[in-house]
């Protein structure tokens, strides 16, 4: 049980950090970034690749970041 909460915690610091890269990336450009870049940007933050599952979690909070819709990763994360 505690392993599975301390997992969620993680995924959901990990899903906080796309955001505020994500949410830079926007704030830092003149004209609305398009979906590579977002994924360029946090590939170039996080020193590391971005997987299918990271692309995915982009796209969210991105379509979010358009919508004016504030991102709740708790929302689309899967109940534990």
């Amino acid at each position: 049980m505690l392993e599975m909460q301390t997992q969620h915690q993680q995924q959901l610091w990990v899903l906080q950090r796309l955001h505020r890269i994500c949410e830079a990336t926007r704030e830092a450009a003149s004209t609305e970034p398009c979906l590579e870049q977002y994924e360029q940007q946090v590939r170039l933050m996080m020193d590391e690749a971005v997987s299918d599952a990271a692309a995915e979690w982009i796209r969210i909070i991105v379509q979010s970041l358009r919508t004016g819709r504030r991102f709740r990763p708790q929302e689309y994360m899967r109940a534990a």
